[in-house]
Order: structure tokens, then C-alpha cells, then sequence
């Protein structure tokens, strides 16, 4: 079944969200080849199409495998489209997230990249399609300076236009340590750090079609955002600062427009104000607590969890996938569309984490609409 949300406004963009799981049980074509039609047969229900799409997600159970065939089945198509090795957590061998813009936007799509000029604003989708560097800190730094010699071209540097982050990064208990100390490097040389701001992340454990790859990172930024129309969320009652240990991402941020915010709340886990992790070797309990942090982080800023439209959850152990689907079904809006994959955290006592998008109509005339 496909999952869809939306945010329709009468002024700027109508925001569509689905997500899907594959049935499992067939070779990976059968199962790609019934998830697209199911995709494709919810998208027209909803008035959105190929034109409308602009982000497109799909989290493989043998990346190495399976993503040239993918990439064949969907030639042609003018989406950002990012693969990545994390095997869904119920046994198929894909599911996919996307996100469409229904309204009058323009799509330039050139090798892994996206650009989407709108009346208001340019959206950037990036992601380097070769790597030429050795191990995860090497990886990472490259990844970051092709992003700001990507942006540069456009008028955009990191520290101003770069919103959200995903970091996937191969054997994430061995690797993570590099790609830390690589980030947290190119942010103090770029203006980036506890003073200014960080960028709304996800550093998690995933593969990248090419064994080489060590760390996979896409990356959304705009241009035409003003002062003060991002809020960088923080609840330091309930979750600590992510410099306490060393990393350097915020846990979420606001962009405000117009006639809408959106929420980009960054991988969430059971942590407490002191940065310890809460309930290790409960599943339930951590799940029940890492909710508790996104609400309380989307709180601080207007939202409330209803204003949730997607999300990703990230199991260390796929047998909790039952329980963990159980409780979000129960705590988040009806039909909400999220999937849930196999990629452990960056602290292995982390048994669950999940990332999320939201969008209300908390706007502010001070900003131009999403449009």
C-alpha cells in the first residue's frame, strides 16, 4: 500500500508525500515493477505526475546489485533521485519516499544533481556522483567542497543555502569517526559552527551502489532565503546540544515562508539533555522517547507532531520492526507515510532512529510565499 500526506495552500506550492514498501517474495524486477505501478496509480489519485516530482528515494536491500536495474526502470525521469543500500526492515527488496511540488516549477536535471527555480526561490538536490578520495574522511571532505563548488556556480554557499543533509556512510561503527572529524572541519573553515549554525543532518549507516564508496551524502539548499527565515530548532530540556559530543549538526531546523513553514527535524534518537542515551536494550521505550524529542523539538518552534507529512525510521535490529510500527501507527496521523529500514545508528545502543518533514501553515508575511 502506498502511503500519502499533502499540504495544499491556495496561494503558493500544493506538497505531496508518499511511501511504500515492496511485497516481498519475488525476484528484485517483479518487485520494483509492482511497486512503481502501485507509486505511479497513487500519484495520479492525487493529481501529481512526473512533472510534479521533485525528490525521489529508494532504499534497496542489495544496492550493489540492484542499482543499475533500477536506474534503467526509471530513465528518463527529471527527479532528484537518490539509492541507497538500506534493506527494508519487513523482508522486500525496496521501498521508495517521495516528494512532489504540484504548481508552476521549472527542472533542470544534469548527472546526480537538481535545480528547481520557482517564482520565489531556487531549490538545489546534490549528490556527487563519483568520489575519487580514500576512506570516510577523505570522502567526506570531497563530498563538502564539491557541494560548495556546486553551489558557488550558483550564487550560494553552504553556510547560507544548505538546509538539510543525509550522510550515509558504509560500516557505520568502524567509519562514523572519520566522517565526523571531516564535517566538523569543513564547517570551521566555512563559517559554520556553535555561534552561527550548524545544518540540519542524518548520519547513518547505508551503501552506495559502488563498494568503493565509503560515505554517500545528498544535500537540498536554496537561494533566495532572507535573514531570520531559518530557525534552528533546539529543546535542551529533553535533548542535548549535539556539540556535547563532539558532533556538529542541528537537530532540526524551521524554514519559514510566506504562507507555510517547513520543519526538517535531523535523525532523532532516545537521548537526554546530557546526551546520554535513554532506555538501552528497549526497543519500545527508546521509540516512545525519541517521539517525545520530536515533539518537543517541532514544539519550540510552532509545530506539533500533527504537522508531520514523512519520515524514515532506521532499526540496528529488523525484528523490532513490529513493535516500532506498532507505536507510530498509534502516535502519528492516520495513514502517515514513512518506511522502515535496516541501518544502525551511529551509537550502537541507539536501537531506533528517525528522521522527519513537516509542514503547517505557520507563515510570515515578512517572506516571500513557497511559490
Amino acid at each position: 500500500m502506498v502511503l500519502h500526506s499533502e499540504f495544499l495552500s491556495e496561494i503558493g506550492l500544493d506538497e505531496h508525500f508518499f511511501a511504500a514498501e515492496s511485497r516481498r517474495g519475488r525476484s528484485f524486477r517483479e518487485e520494483a515493477g509492482e511497486l512503481l505501478e502501485q507509486y505511479a496509480a497513487a500519484c495520479s489519485e492525487f493529481g501529481c505526475s512526473p512533472e510534479s516530482e521533485v525528490f525521489l528515494r529508494f532504499h534497496l536491500s542489495d544496492v550493489v546489485n540492484q542499482a543499475s536495474f533500477l536506474k534503467e526502470m526509471l530513465k528518463g525521469r527529471q527527479s532528484f533521485l537518490s539509492i541507497v543500500g538500506q534493506p527494508p526492515a519487513d523482508g522486500g527488496r525496496l521501498a521508495l519516499e517521495a516528494w512532489h511540488w504540484k504548481g508552476d516549477i521549472r527542472k533542470s536535471r544534469c548527472a546526480d544533481s537538481l535545480d528547481v527555480l520557482l517564482r520565489n526561490y531556487k531549490a538545489f538536490w546534490f549528490r556527487v556522483p563519483e568520489l575519487h578520495g580514500q576512506g570516510s574522511l577523505a570522502q567526506t571532505l570531497e563530498e563538502f567542497e564539491r557541494l560548495k563548488a556546486y553551489l558557488a556556480d550558483r550564487s550560494v554557499t553552504v553556510e547560507s543555502g544548505t538546509v538539510r543533509t543525509w550522510l550515509y556512510c558504509r560500516d557505520v561503527d568502524n567509519n562514523y569517526t572519520g566522517l565526523v572529524k571531516a564535517r566538523n572541519d569543513f564547517f570551521s573553515r566555512n563559517g559554520l559552527n556553535k555561534g552561527t549554525h550548524f545544518i540540519a543532518s542524518t548520519g547513518i549507516e547505508g551503501q552506495a551502489a559502488e563498494p568503493s564508496c565509503i560515505v554517500a551524502m545528498d544535500s537540498i539548499s536554496y537561494a533566495g532565503l532572507r535573514p531570520g527565515q531559518q530557525i534552528w530548532l533546539s529543546a535542551p530540556e529533553h535533548l542535548s546540544p549535539t556539540t556535547l559530543y563532539g558532533v556538529s549538526f542541528e537537530r532540526g531546523t524551521r524554514l519559514v515562508f510566506g504562507d507555510r513553514s517547513h520543519y526538517l527535524i535531523s535523525g532523532t534518537a532516545s537521548i537526554d539533555r546530557n546526551g546520554a542515551v535513554v532506555h538501552p536494550f528497549d526497543v519500545e521505550r527508546q521509540t516512545e522517547r525519541l517521539l517525545e524529542n520530536v515533539a518537543a523539538l517541532l514544539e519550540t518552534s510552532g509545530g506539533k507532531l500533527s504537522d508531520l507529512r514523512s519520515a524514515a525510521v532506521y532499526l540496528r535490529d529488523p525484528a523490532d520492526s513490529d513493535v516500532v510500527r506498532s507505536i507510530l501507527k498509534e502516535t502519528l496521523p492516520p495513514g502517515f507515510p514513512f518506511v522502515v529500514v535496516r541501518a544502525p545508528v551511529c551509537r550502537p545502543a541507539w536501537l531506533v532512529e528517525m528522521e522527519c518533514f513537516g509542514v503547517n501553515a505557520g507563515g510570515s508575511a515578512a517572506f516571500p510565499e513557497f511559490l
